[in-house]
């Protein structure tokens, strides 16, 4: 999530963990809820840690090597659709469904167009800020928008990092507020949709992905780098591929 236009739910898809931390969210407010408030502890430690941790190493290679850091995570996110594709349950009888990734590419495609700084931080209206923070919950949650990218969209970014730096807090409550509304809300949603209708959802979900590939496309390369990239891409596809349970599932079909 520390990386622009790289959505983490996108991240969360391609490393296999997403459906687990949907259904965890939710699950809070149930007789599960020390299970699952440990799966989320750990969980967001765990990134909170990577986060502070990987953003010196990520901020170097990104001002050094852009292009070729970016292919990366093109080739992550194409490596998970395999993943994807199983989890939704798609096959012969209801190939049709697959078709539900085209809403899902539309719905990120508009939320790009949204125009910029369209709201100001730390204003006296504390309900819109609540709302605002609603719909960014949207980066947290959806798969393929990122979390950045709507901050910026919303004109959030700048106050957010500001507010934070000087360690003042009490401007970001009422966001914050909304932020927990709209995940808490949206998680329970696709945890429904996940586990009664997945040849759907799961489709839709793939889309979201999808539709973030614009964003994380950094261009085309040229001369030596051109090699470079094809790598990383590779590399990247191949590590989330291998990661995301997809070899253990090949193995198995194989073994049958």
């Amino acid at each position: 999530m520390t990386v622009p236009g790289v959505s983490g739910g996108s991240m969360a898809m391609v490393l296999g963990i997403y459906d687990r931390i949907i259904s965890a969210v939710p699950s809070i407010f149930s007789k599960d809820f020390k299970k699952a408030f440990l799966f989320l502890l750990v969980a967001g430690c765990s990134g909170l840690i990577g986060a502070l941790s990987a953003s010196p190493v990520l901020k170097f290679l990104l001002s050094s090597y852009y292009m070729i850091v970016m292919y990366f995570f093109l080739g992550a996110i194409v490596g998970s659709i395999p993943m994807i594709v199983r989890k939704s349950r798609v096959n012969k009888s209801n190939w049709a469904n697959a078709l539900f990734f085209i809403p899902g590419m539309i719905v990120v495609i508009l939320i790009s167009l949204i125009p910029e700084g369209i709201i100001e931080l730390g204003g006296g209206n504390v309900l819109i800020q609540i709302i605002c923070g609603i719909g960014v919950s949207i980066g947290f949650v959806l798969p393929g928008i990122s979390f950045s990218y709507l901050l910026v969209v919303l004109g959030l970014y700048e106050g957010l990092i500001t507010y934070l730096s000087n360690l003042d807090f009490l401007p970001l409550i009422p966001l914050c507020i909304g932020l927990v509304i709209g995940i808490v809300g949206l998680a329970g949603l696709l945890k429904k949709a996940m586990e009664k209708c997945p040849t759907i959802t799961f489709p839709i979900i793939m889309g979201f992905v999808l539709g973030s590939l614009p964003q994380v496309f950094p261009g085309l390369p040229n001369g030596i780098s051109i090699l470079w990239c094809l790598l990383t891409f590779i590399v990247g596809a191949v590590v989330i591929w291998a990661t995301s349970g997809e070899l253990q599932y090949l193995k198995k079909g194989i073994a049958k």
